[in-house]
């Protein structure tokens, strides 16, 4: 995790921050938490289930953009295809959500 943040907040800032500094910064807020005496197993879990509320946000354009011609051009995935993609994309959505919910009602 602290090598893809690095990475992720070096490509994004586009400002050049020493590795070194990259790398404490994202690995701060997990040594917080393991100093103040959060379960760590607890703590991955819930930071899986923060992540994957991204999913969403990737799977919905994604789907969309490839199923149209003025984006992909001949590219462009057939009805099947896009049906397809659609249902998995709400399968995986749905998945998600109860994801969250068994996660947060415990």
């Amino acid at each position: 995790g602290c090598y893809a943040g690095a990475v992720v907040m070096g490509g994004l800032l586009r400002r050049r921050i020493p590795l070194l500094a990259r790398r404490l910064l994202t690995l701060a807020p997990a040594l917080v938490l393991l100093a103040i005496g959060v379960d760590p197993t607890w703590t991955l879990v819930i930071s899986q289930v923060v992540l994957s509320f991204g999913i969403p946000f990737a799977l919905v354009p994604l789907v969309s953009l490839t199923a149209r011609k003025a984006v992909m051009g001949t590219y462009a995935n057939g009805r099947a295809t896009t049906v397809f993609a659609w249902l998995v994309a709400v399968a995986v959505i749905v998945l998600n959500v109860a994801l969250v919910y068994l996660t947060v009602a415990g």
